[in-house]
């Protein structure tokens, strides 16, 4: 019974321990935050760029796959037109991420 009641005590000093941990408070107005959204924000440009380029080439593969009824050039112009609109919305909430972490009011 003792055992018992001294694992106890362990468990809820432990318990308390892990509860005491202050919350973490991440610092967004660093040095280098604003360098790293200038390169989020090329980075962004340039897929979109891309993915305008390449939703017209798999738009192209979607109206030839349909036009010569071959449905695997078809479902190859899908594929890539899902996958530009994928890497835009990839590469924005990456730049919103950042752009959002730096308005926070850290106190």
């Amino acid at each position: 019974m003792n055992a018992l009641n001294e694992a106890l005590v362990t468990i809820h000093a432990r318990i308390i321990t892990v509860a005491s941990v202050p919350n973490p408070s991440p610092d967004f107005s660093g040095p280098g935050v604003g360098a790293l959204q200038a390169v989020a924000n090329v980075v962004f440009a340039i897929v979109l760029i891309l993915a305008i380029i390449g939703g017209l080439i798999a738009a192209g593969f979607i109206v030839v796959g349909h036009i010569s009824s071959n449905g695997r050039v078809q479902k190859a112009g899908i594929v890539g037109l899902v996958s530009c609109v994928a890497g835009v919305a990839v590469a924005a909430g990456i730049a919103g991420l950042i752009n959002w972490g730096q308005s926070l009011k850290v106190a």
